[in-house]
C-alpha cells in the first residue's frame, strides 16, 4: 500500500465538554477524529482498534488483518482501507517479530504510548512541510526569473521603440 499525504485529514474535535467526568473511549474517538483516522462514510470502530493495539503493543504481538477487521466490525477487504490513513501517518507497519522458531506476523503500532505516536505523526507532517517548503522555493525562484526576464524584454521594447522614434 503505498503512503498518500493527501490521506492526511485533521479535524478540530475537542472532547466532550458537557461530561462530568471523562472516560478512555471519549478520548480514544477525539484522537481519532482529530487526526482524521476515520473515513467519512464508514462504521468502523477506529477508537477501540486504537486501545487494543496500544494493549497489544505493549505486550509486543502483532495483530493480524483478521483481528483488526473483528475488532473495527468490517470485512477484510474494508480493513485495508480503514488501515491506509494510519499507515500513511506512519502510526502503524507490518511487521515479523520472532517467536522460537517461527515468526509472528502481523500489525503492530509504531510507538508504545499515545504521544510517541503523535511523535511520529508530527515527524510525518514535518517531513512533508519541508518538502512543499523545497518546492515553493523553487517556485518562488522561477517566478522571480521570468518576471525580470519580462521586465528586461519591455526595457529591451522600450529601449528599441524610443530609438525608432528619434
Amino acid at each position: 500500500m503505498k503512503k498518500k499525504m493527501s490521506d492526511i485529514v485533521l479535524h478540530r474535535v475537542r472532547p466532550p465538554d458537557g461530561k462530568e467526568e471523562l472516560t478512555i473511549d471519549d478520548l480514544s474517538r477525539v484522537l481519532v477524529k482529530r487526526l482524521g483516522l476515520v473515513r467519512k462514510k464508514s462504521r468502523a470502530n477506529h477508537s477501540k482498534l486504537l486501545k487494543e493495539l496500544l494493549k497489544y503493543r505493549k505486550d509486543n504481538i502483532p495483530i493480524t488483518i483478521e483481528k483488526i477487521s473483528e475488532i473495527l466490525g468490517v470485512s477484510e477487504s474494508q480493513t485495508y482501507e480503514e488501515l491506509r490513513k494510519w499507515r500513511t501517518l506512519g502510526l502503524i507497519e507490518f511487521v515479523k517479530v520472532p517467536s522460537g522458531d517461527d515468526f509472528i506476523k502481523g500489525y503492530m503500532l509504531t510507538g508504545n504510548t499515545a504521544n510517541r505516536l503523535l511523535d511520529r505523526v508530527e515527524a510525518s507532517l514535518k517531513s512533508f512541510m519541508r518538502q512543499t517548503r523545497r518546492i515553493a522555493k523553487d517556485f518562488d525562484d522561477f517566478l522571480m526569473l521570468e518576471i525580470a526576464r519580462a521586465s528586461r524584454t519591455e526595457e529591451k521594447q522600450c529601449t528599441e521603440d524610443y530609438n525608432e522614434e528619434n
